[in-house]
């Protein structure tokens, strides 16, 4: 967790001399890990009492500074291990033992990882425009797994789980209706850059992952009570919390277990293409859903790429860009600069009061029919009933229809109106029969609404519907 609120400080004598003893170790070439890493040892994964206390943290070796990456290789795996500057599972046995705690289902493990590869790669590529060590990408997977969480209160949130007073230090926008911990570009943008301040000052990267959890303001506090200068044995026995000190242990395990995944029987994902995101910069708001259609993207997955609006539609206050597959972004350029910005804004959710078909919707509204296909993931040639809900441009909307609850954030399921439709989107590890189970609907009737056979299989992203939708 990101600690409290940070104000700008003198840089104090001590830190200076810190950063001078890393400087001096610059033009140290960087050591062979394959070389000078231990054994294999067997690891005891019961806790004994007080184990952060009692177990000093080793003291790190003299480590040349991450180099540059002028072109990076395709594996995100390989940019990270070439940006690895911390010792990893030789750096105690407490290191060990987290690594083989967070491989023991090596499946799920994976799984995970495979989930935050598109945050992960975009904190990557900030990483290395910044010139730090490839673990702290691993931060956010310590923090929350790489999920956008929200919170309530005096709370962290987002992946880097940050402190409501540090998004407001480091110019995270928090609104009613916009939370930037929870948006991956602003967060991770921001985190980032507070890594490399931390990295300027403290001139050691055990310090800046303290500075992380424990804030800035604690740690320069110790480094105050400390005098002369600090050796890197006695860097590591600094009063801060054991949790503190737990946090970096654990950090140092990922690192580990992403150098060497083989030594934990785990097989590291690699992305697909569309794991790679682009930042699209927007002129007006724009309500989710539209852009997921317009994009051709399931909608679940564009509101969690976009968590850090709280409810679908984007507020006026919130930054003005959407997060989509880079092999998205093409085509919903293509459909969005058919209309003026201002125009789409204008677009929402309404209730048909009676049956209209799509032409008779495209040309009541003046727009082309195939924005309006588009933007509701029909074809051109359909027709919805009498209260099946569609996007439609709003001057019209509400002449032809009633605006239905705005739902709010990710999660939600979807319902156009008491005899029309439910839908949902199928996730990993989803069968019809646990669909079926939770949705209190028979196997046979998902068959017969999705035109399902007993040989269909489901994919992650697949809409399914519950019930008839009313588009015909």
């Amino acid at each position: 967790m990101v600690g409290r609120r940070h104000a700008r400080c003198a840089r104090t004598a001590l830190a200076g001399t810190l950063a001078l003893l890393l400087g001096a170790c610059a033009s140290t070439p960087p050591r062979d890990r394959a070389a000078d890493a231990t054994p294999s040892l067997p690891i005891d994964l019961a806790p004994t009492p007080h184990e952060a206390v009692q177990i000093p943290l080793a003291p790190v070796p003299d480590l040349a500074p991450p180099a540059a990456i002028a072109a990076p290789v395709a594996s995100p795996w390989d940019r990270l291990r070439t940006r690895f500057a911390m010792p990893g599972c030789e750096y105690s046995p407490q290191v060990q033992r987290w690594a083989r705690t967070y491989t023991q289902g090596p499946d799920r493990f994976a799984a995970t990882l495979k989930r935050s590869l598109p945050f992960l790669l975009l904190v990557l590529d900030e990483l290395e425009r910044k010139d730090l060590p490839g673990e702290f990408a691993l931060l956010p997977y310590l923090e929350s797994h790489y999920e956008p969480v929200p919170s309530r209160g005096n709370a962290p949130a987002g992946m880097w789980q940050i402190m409501p007073d540090t998004a407001r230090h480091l110019g995270i926008p928090v609104s009613a209706g916009y939370d930037g911990r929870l948006d991956a570009w602003e967060s991770s943008t921001a985190a980032v850059g507070m890594l490399k301040r931390y990295q300027d000052e403290f001139g050691d990267w055990r310090l800046v992952n303290m500075a992380f959890n424990a804030g800035e303001y604690r740690v320069k506090q110790l480094l105050r009570q400390t005098r002369g200068a600090l050796s890197p044995a006695d860097l590591a026995k600094l009063k801060l919390s054991p949790i503190t000190h737990e946090h970096l242990a654990k950090l140092l395990a990922l690192g580990c277990v992403i150098d060497d995944p083989a030594r934990f029987g785990v097989t590291l994902p690699e992305p697909d293409a569309n794991d790679y995101l682009e930042r699209v910069p927007l002129t007006a708001p724009l309500d989710i859903r539209v852009a997921a259609r317009l994009a051709d993207v399931p909608e679940e997955t564009v509101k969690r790429y976009n968590a850090g609006h709280r409810q679908t539609r984007m507020a006026s206050d919130a930054p003005l860009h959407l997060m989509l597959p880079r092999t998205a972004v093409a085509l919903f350029r293509e459909r969005y600069a058919q209309l003026a910005p201002s125009q789409w804004s204008t677009w929402e959710a309404v209730k048909l009061r009676e049956r209209r078909g799509v032409s008779d919707l495209a040309g009541s509204a003046a727009v082309p029919i195939d924005l309006v296909g588009a933007a509701n993931g029909v074809a051109n040639d359909r027709e919805f009933s009498a209260g099946a809900t569609v996007f439609l441009p709003s001057a019209l909307g509400r002449s032809i229809g009633t605006p239905p609850p705005v739902p709010i954030m990710p999660g939600a399921v979807e319902k156009t109106s008491d005899a029309a439709a439910t839908t949902i989107t199928v996730k990993s590890g989803d069968s019809l029969w646990s669909l079926s189970k939770r949705h209190s609907v028979s196997i046979a009737e998902l068959k017969r609404l999705n035109g399902l056979t007993d040989k269909s299989p489901l994919k992650p992203g697949q809409r399914l519907k519950l019930r008839s939708t009313g588009v015909q």
